[in-house]
């Protein structure tokens, strides 16, 4: 929640901004009548925001390719525009005026005011579809329920920030609020281009292995960037400084050799200490308490399987009622090394496949919860899309319900045997 807070927080700010210099710089002109359109072109950028929202929406999320493009967009949009922001926030101001400008000198009123519809529009969409595309990221990898509550929130603060800002009765640090905000996207953006590699790798666009996989899938299902973007938000609050007050350097320079001066260099000096040593103790104590609770959390581990044997007709023969429970179930083929899962999934059916994937080999699987975790990667799997080909899902193993039994063809079991052969984990029956 707290991430869709920074991020609607940060990109309704700067839109915030932005409408402020444009009804400031209308306001000094004394061209307050062509305000509609700046108003006009406002509601249309959120308009069409919100239309690209519901799109995303729209769209089939649960596919991998989908998921990786959008996670890998997002990251790019989102970090181009934070460093883009960071280089060119002191002269943004200036360059609008310039812009503005030029819109007001056409001769034509309607001009003017289409000039301006479209200028305002095409600055508050740029943000809106920055926060779009980010917040559609986020929905995937944390519950929607709070991403999109935390947007909420974080939309309410900046509509208020923005209400005192244009009335001139708020005043804010905004160096600062920037630095800090930006390392936290910057720290989110990492996660996201993390997850859009993982789920690229699944769908087979980009090169993955075991050992890619081993180091990125911990990473994916801990939401490890997330995590800490959030918990060193605090620490950047506390080690970023404040923006020196405006007119500082001269007045340094009339005091230089005043004890009023080195007064205030000593407690500039003594403050910048204290927060460069709570910083550094307060990452020490995150850094103890996340490797503690990392060690606490229990690990999945593969289960034993259950021994089977073909029937006299060749094939395998297994009661549908074992598998009633919702629960994965593993098996091993006598005399073969062969594992398989099967999981029931409602209304008498049941999904099959290889304990092993096409990435990661033979590792196995575990269930935790409602899904099937992958042991080496920690791939999460949706239980009713097992047997589908693809990514890290269990290898496809067809079965079928007939006569309240589970069967499996005898010769689709042992075209698995070279999966689990030693030093061959990685091949698969076609």
């Amino acid at each position: 929640m707290l991430e869709a807070l920074v991020v609607t927080l940060r990109e309704g700010i700067e839109a915030a901004l932005v409408v402020g210099i444009i009804v400031a710089f209308l306001r000094r002109q004394g061209r307050e009548r062509l305000l509609g359109a700046v108003w006009a072109g406002i509601a249309a950028a959120v308009v069409a925001s919100l239309a690209g929202a519901a799109l995303l929406e729209r769209v089939a999320v649960s596919e991998e390719v989908f998921e990786g493009v959008l996670y890998t967009a997002s990251a790019a949009v989102v970090a181009s525009m934070t460093v883009w922001m960071w280089r060119h926030s002191s002269a943004l101001a200036g360059e609008m005026k310039g812009s503005l400008g030029r819109i007001l000198e056409r001769r034509r009123d309607w001009s003017v005011a289409s000039g301006l519809f479209a200028f305002t529009f095409l600055m508050v969409f740029r943000e809106g579809v920055e926060t779009v595309l980010f917040l559609s990221a986020l929905s995937l990898a944390t519950r929607t329920i709070f991403a999109w509550l935390g947007a909420g929130l974080g939309v309410a603060a900046a509509v208020a920030f923005g209400f005192f800002f244009v009335r001139g009765s708020l005043r804010i640090d905004l160096g600062r609020f920037f630095k800090v905000t930006g390392i936290t996207l910057l720290i989110f953006t990492a996660q996201l281009a993390i997850n859009g590699y993982h789920e690229l790798s699944e769908a087979g666009w980009v090169p993955a292995n075991e050992t890619t996989m081993g180091l990125i899938g911990p990473l994916v299902r801990n939401e490890f960037f997330f995590v800490a973007a959030v918990v060193l938000l605090p620490l950047l609050l506390l080690m970023v400084p404040a923006s020196a007050p405006r007119g500082d350097a001269g007045d340094a320079g009339a005091e230089t050799a005043g004890a009023a001066a080195r007064l205030r260099r000593a407690t500039v000096a003594r403050q910048r200490r204290a927060r460069w040593a709570m910083g550094t103790l307060g990452a020490a104590v995150l850094a103890v308490l996340g490797f503690g609770f990392a060690r606490a959390q229990p690990a999945l581990a593969l289960s034993p399987a259950t021994p089977v044997a073909l029937a006299a007709d060749g094939d395998l023969h297994l009661p549908l009622a074992l598998f009633a429970d919702g629960k994965l179930h593993r098996f091993t083929l006598a005399g073969t090394g062969v594992r398989f899962i099967a999981i029931g999934v409602g209304d008498g059916e049941v999904v099959t496949g290889f304990d092993a994937c096409r990435i990661c080999g033979a590792k196995g699987y575990a269930q935790d919860g409602p899904t099937v975790v992958c042991l080496h990667c920690h791939s999460a799997i949706y239980p009713p899309s097992i047997g589908q080909p693809g990514g890290c899902n269990p290898l496809p193993l067809r079965s079928r319900v007939a006569g309240g039994e589970l069967v499996i063809a005898g010769g689709d079991l042992q075209a698995g045997a070279s999966v689990f052969a030693a030093g061959r984990e990685h091949h698969h029956p076609a």
